[in-house]
């Protein structure tokens, strides 16, 4: 069980109450080791309730609009497909090069005409302003080895972002804008918080007109690398990227269990699930290093 340096990226808690938490967590944990009885899983989902993300019903907020106003994200485009590669892998350094151009762009961001667009176009408008705006974070902190060398007052809870003249924290456009608004957990896969452990940056900027066909090419990508899912078919042991025990009731909201969503990408684990051989998932490793092609490695 992995928290303290494996937290999910979700909502903080202030320091007082943390520390009330705390006390009562190392109080339950030495009842834990008094009584083998304790059930630990339960243990270690009612962390992730504590210090994860919040839980949200998933539904679809928006119309589609077909009418509505487009946002051009041709320019964060020609960024990701410079200083990105095709496994996800960001070359910090250069980018730092060109940040104007990012921070144009993140204006452009700030000035679209965020209520009168369409569904669609505002997925993809969230979904890039918080990766670009994740960008700009660890631009303005290099040089950084993790996302988590920067303050929590900084970092996801700082409210900076400004996206269709909303000022938001990264949390809150994850939180409150795009999990509770868009009934869809394949944007899970697509938001990046610049650790080796999330899913690739994309190289190229998400767009409304192909975004349902930009997701599905994420989740895929994830299904089949190591370092998000693993499945051995023989021995039905399946392995899971900790996105799914953190963000594990948008899943389950889908498909009915974490397994179930995970099987749509493996038809391998699909055939499993439907012979009763598959072993509930554990979770692999979440590497908080940075995505930089400084730290590349296989996927």
């Amino acid at each position: 069980m992995e928290i303290a340096n494996n937290q999910p990226a979700g909502r903080s808690i202030p320091n007082k109450r943390r520390t009330v938490i705390l006390t009562c967590v190392s109080l339950l944990l030495v009842t834990a080791g008094t009584f083998a009885w304790l059930n630990l899983g339960a243990i270690e989902r009612s962390l992730i309730g504590l210090f994860g993300p919040p839980q949200v019903d998933l539904r679809e907020a928006y119309s589609a609009n077909a009418a509505g106003p487009t946002m051009d994200h041709s320019s964060f485009d020609s960024l990701l497909k410079k200083h990105v590669d095709d496994d996800g892998w960001v070359d910090y350094e250069g980018l730092k090069g060109e940040e104007l151009k990012l921070d144009r762009y993140l204006q452009s961001v700030a000035a679209a005409p965020f209520d009168e667009m369409g569904r669609d176009e505002k997925l993809a408008l969230l979904i890039n302003g918080y990766n670009a705006s994740t960008l700009k974070l660890i631009l303005d902190h290099m040089p950084i080895d993790s996302i988590q060398g920067i303050s929590e007052a900084d970092r996801w809870d700082a409210v900076r972002w400004n996206i269709g003249g909303n000022q938001w924290s990264l949390n809150q456009i994850e939180h409150e804008q795009i999990r509770p608004k868009f009934a869809e957990p394949r944007v899970h896969f697509a938001l990046v918080c610049a650790a080796i452990g999330c899913p690739p940056l994309r190289n190229e900027a998400y767009d409304a007109t192909r975004v349902n066909d930009q997701l599905q090419d994420q989740t895929e990508y994830v299904h089949e690398h190591q370092t998000w899912f693993a499945f051995a078919p023989d021995s039905g042991e399946l392995q899971l990227t900790k996105l799914y025990s953190w963000y594990g009731g948008d899943f389950e909201q889908a498909t009915g269990s974490v397994s179930a969503f995970a099987a749509r990408y493996s038809p391998a684990l699909k055939q499993a699930i439907e012979s009763g051989v598959a072993s509930s998932p554990s979770w692999l490793p979440y590497d908080w290093k940075l995505n930089s092609r400084k730290n590349k490695q296989p996927r």
